[in-house]
């Protein structure tokens, strides 16, 4: 293994013996002075272990209470105007919070195509202040996956046809794109990675064929009353998507 050394500045070459138990141990740095640190398998591992990391999904697992979106959502519903998103998450920790929720991905399973839709479409939003929700939407059920911890999630996340009104003179919109120049198709799946590889993007695909598309968005941070909006919309539909969804978030 490389040269280490611990605080004090000793080189050592091998491992420093295990600590026990509530005992200070020494900090180990590399030979430029830069702290050793080694993740917890992968970097959600330690982020959950402290309780901090947080999913949502729909509420039961079966087609019949899946999210259905809104029946007609077109542009001028998901432009700067933004009044049909299908996921809006409001940050609803005090104003004097110091915490910030840290969004990882937003998974979409599409269960029923939208009807007679051309184009298969999503836009993405960020605002501050009093929530924009005006009506419509469901509560997705958040979940802590460390067993041992309580913490509850400052994250407030609706679903659906969610329903809201102008933005702020504060907003700031994130982008937006096209799935397929087509319908989407039952099987459909939609990642949103925040923080991702901005080349990390699905292709579009054939009209008949199930698609897996992968938007990388920039890193999305939000303090108290700060909301994220995600549109999904497509030109001359008029029937609803049914879909499911997870999402995964730290707040720290």
């Amino acid at each position: 293994m490389t040269d280490t050394k611990n605080i004090d500045g000793l080189a050592i070459r091998g491992l420093p013996s295990p600590i026990s138990n509530n005992v200070r141990g020494p900090v180990r740095l590399d030979r430029y002075g830069n702290v050793g640190v080694y993740p917890l398998n992968k970097w959600r591992h330690g982020v959950a272990d402290e309780g901090c990391y947080f999913i949502a999904h729909n509420a039961t697992n079966d087609a019949s209470t899946t999210l259905a979106g809104h029946a007609a959502p077109v542009l001028v519903d998901a432009d700067a105007t933004m009044t049909k998103p299908f996921i809006h998450a409001r940050f609803a920790a005090a104003s004097t919070s110091l915490v910030r929720a840290y969004l990882d991905f937003i998974e979409i399973e599409v269960i029923t195509a939208g009807a007679n839709g051309t184009a298969d479409s999503w836009a993405t939003q960020l605002d501050t202040g009093a929530t924009r929700v005006s009506s419509g939407g469901t509560a997705l059920t958040l979940v802590n996956p460390n067993m041992q911890s309580t913490a509850t999630p400052s994250l407030v996340v609706l679903g659906g046809a969610v329903v809201t009104g102008a933005e702020s003179a504060n907003v700031r919109d994130l982008g937006f794109g096209q799935f397929r120049p087509s319908i989407q198709i039952a099987g459909d799946k939609y990642m949103f990675v925040f923080g991702g590889d901005p080349e990390a993007v699905g292709a579009a695909g054939a009209t008949a064929t199930i698609n897996r598309h992968i938007v990388g968005l920039p890193p999305v941070v939000l303090g108290p009353t700060d909301q994220f909006l995600l549109a999904l919309y497509s030109p001359s539909q008029s029937a609803a998507g049914v879909y499911k969804v997870r999402m995964g978030w730290m707040e720290k």
